[in-house]
């Protein structure tokens, strides 16, 4: 079993963004507003080739290739990458081309375009041919890196005190030999893979269309590129939706300092929803799993503070997961009070079940996945030492709970031992104006971009709008809130962003637990 749970806590695979087929209606909504804006006729100029898809797809998607430079920086000399780009038409007025990108990074666009459309409200659905690229080194598009070995995870104490700088220098060292391994398989590509030349291949997706502006959804790591792409070519931005949006001064040193509150928050913010039952059961189950560990089937295998606290920070991120979070936790302080093979096995049995973005969360200690190491390496240089990660595992564990210090380990030594990759993302000092300022999107307590890097960058844009969630989803417009879907939606459609900070309250309903 040390397979199943173990890996969880110590050496998980990269988490991608998760896109559900759907979850809202079809059908138009009678508060949804018809779009104010003049429709905008057939793409002009269009060079791009489309046809027909492969039969995964339904036939309304329709597929092409766009290719590119390797380096925008010489484009003229030098290999070309081709781009997998997927398209649905508008079905009703059109108001131009809706593009998006996923998160990771590493998410695919071109495999989630129908999952992704789905998640849209009808009048936003039928407004606009929805275009999906995969980035460079990412699903369908080239450079296709070679896939890398996974490093060895920390040896992390089970029960009892952590020294938190031996831990954060150890996995430090053993991320650095993954790393190092990893560029020698890819010891061109990886240069050549970062934001910086990822929104350069947006634009010539732009120009191939025929569109004088796009209408850009970043979510997530997406935010980074809509928000680069932005200040990169201002003119070219109908308008921007950022979700789940990351500081506009990112830093690796900066990405594992969030991990100080932001996993504690997310996790007491899901637990008071849950009743006051589920906070004292899980503070419980924690002081239990400090002193002791849970033995299972297999010896060499227990379930440790490691392995819960992984599981219910990565759960606190998808509302979705909530219910799967409230019977773990319960299950978990039934086993406390009656231990027995049997309540063991339904323990282990709702940890298999978990879905992976949260049995194998993104800020865990992980081997090297190509496309997410190269592409933050190459967007943030910064490079912190094992001792200064090892500063902020402490700093968390001492504001959330000692078995949160990981996850700070984990983002903090990503990068560990790699030289200055390609070319960084501008960070954004001066605010910026557009025609058509955007609309920043973040619940208050997501753990994955914390709400307090949405601020800033909300701050950075003359005359944006801000809707905030009073929740923990990560990345939220199409998925639980009613008051988020019909600000985003009146935004795409009308290009004004109402009030200039819309606060949503949370909306969720306790599944009773039999």
């Amino acid at each position: 079993m040390s397979r199943r749970l173990g890996l969880v806590a110590v050496t998980c695979a990269l988490a991608l963004l998760a896109v559900p087929a759907a979850s809202v209606s079809a059908e138009p909504a009678a508060s949804t507003p018809a779009a104010a804006s003049v429709a905008s006729p057939a793409a002009s100029n269009a060079s791009l080739a489309w046809g027909s898809c492969d039969r995964r797809f339904p036939s309304r998607v329709e597929c092409g290739t766009l290719t590119v430079p390797r380096d925008w920086a010489n484009p003229s000399a030098g290999p070309t990458y081709e781009m997998a780009v997927a398209r649905i038409p508008a079905t009703g007025p059109r108001l131009g081309v809706l593009t998006f990108n996923t998160g990771g990074p590493g998410g695919t666009a071109f495999n989630a375009i129908v999952g992704v459309r789905n998640l849209l409200p009808y009048f936003v659905r039928r407004s606009f041919d929805i275009v999906a690229m995969d980035p460079r080194a990412v699903g369908r598009s080239q450079p296709f890196l070679a896939e890398c070995p996974s490093g060895d995870g920390p040896d992390l104490p089970p029960t009892g005190p952590v020294d938190w700088n031996a831990i954060a220098v150890q996995e430090f060292e053993n991320q650095k030999k993954a790393n190092a391994r990893c560029l020698e398989k890819n010891p061109v590509d990886a240069q050549y893979v970062g934001t910086w030349q990822v929104v350069r291949d947006i634009d010539a997706l732009r120009s191939q269309l025929g569109e004088q502006q796009i209408t850009f959804w970043g979510m997530s790591y997406g935010s980074t590129v809509g928000r680069v792409y932005a200040q990169t070519f201002p003119t070219r931005v109908r308008a921007l939706v950022l979700d789940g949006t990351i500081t506009p001064t990112p830093s690796i040193h900066g990405y594992a300092r969030e991990h100080i509150w932001d996993d504690g928050q997310a996790v007491h913010t899901m637990l008071g929803a849950f009743g006051a039952h589920a906070v004292a059961n899980y503070s419980r189950v924690m002081r239990y799993l400090d002193r002791r560990v849970i033995e299972t089937d297999d010896p060499n295998d227990p379930i440790t503070r490691w392995i819960v606290a992984g599981i219910v920070a990565g759960g606190a991120a998808y509302q979705s997961a909530w219910p799967q979070m409230n019977a773990f936790i319960t299950a978990f302080a039934m086993l406390m009070r009656q231990q027995s093979r049997a309540r063991v096995a339904e323990v282990v049995d709702l940890i298999e079940s978990m879905p992976d973005e949260v049995r194998f969360p993104e800020r865990a200690p992980k081997g090297s996945s190509p496309a997410f190491q190269f592409i933050n390496c190459s967007d943030m240089h910064d490079r912190p030492t094992g001792a200064q990660i090892g500063a902020v595992a402490a700093q968390a564990a001492g504001v959330s709970g000692i078995a949160y210090g990981i996850m700070a380990i984990g983002e903090g030594t990503q990068c560990a031992g790699l030289p200055a990759l390609g070319r960084p993302v501008p960070q954004m000092r001066y605010p910026l104006r557009l025609a058509t300022p955007p609309i920043i999107v973040n619940s208050v307590s997501d753990n994955r971009t914390p709400w307090y890097g949405a601020r800033m960058t909300a701050n950075m844009f003359t005359g944006s709008g801000m809707v905030n969630y009073a929740g923990t989803q990560h990345v939220t417009y199409g998925r639980v809130s009613a008051c988020v879907n019909a600000a985003v939606s009146h935004y795409l459609l009308t290009q004004e962003r109402g009030a200039r900070s819309v606060a949503c309250p949370l909306e969720y309903t306790p599944v009773p637990l039999s």
